[in-house]
């Protein structure tokens, strides 16, 4: 999973998903980085914003990509910019 934070200049992180919990009415989805490594990254979703994230994923380019794994990223080093 590659990141960018557009408020840290122009970092781009790189990291995995280490887990996922239900806590307190919030779902927290927690990263670690590899580079920068050591990073603990989180981000707590509410049932709202995981609706959104399902109708987004069941857009049908995106849902090729998911299924397929067509449009493979060429330059893996550079996240695209959109």
């Amino acid at each position: 999973m590659r990141m960018k934070a557009e408020f840290i200049g122009t970092l781009e992180v790189v990291g995995e998903i280490a887990h996922v919990k239900e806590k307190d009415g919030w779902l927290i989805l927690n990263v670690r980085t590899t580079t920068p490594a050591g990073w603990n990254l989180r981000a707590a979703f509410t049932h709202e914003d995981l609706v959104t994230m399902i109708k987004l994923m069941l857009r049908p380019s995106n849902l090729r990509y998911i299924i397929f794994g067509f449009g493979k990223p060429r330059d893996q080093k550079r996240l695209p910019e959109y």
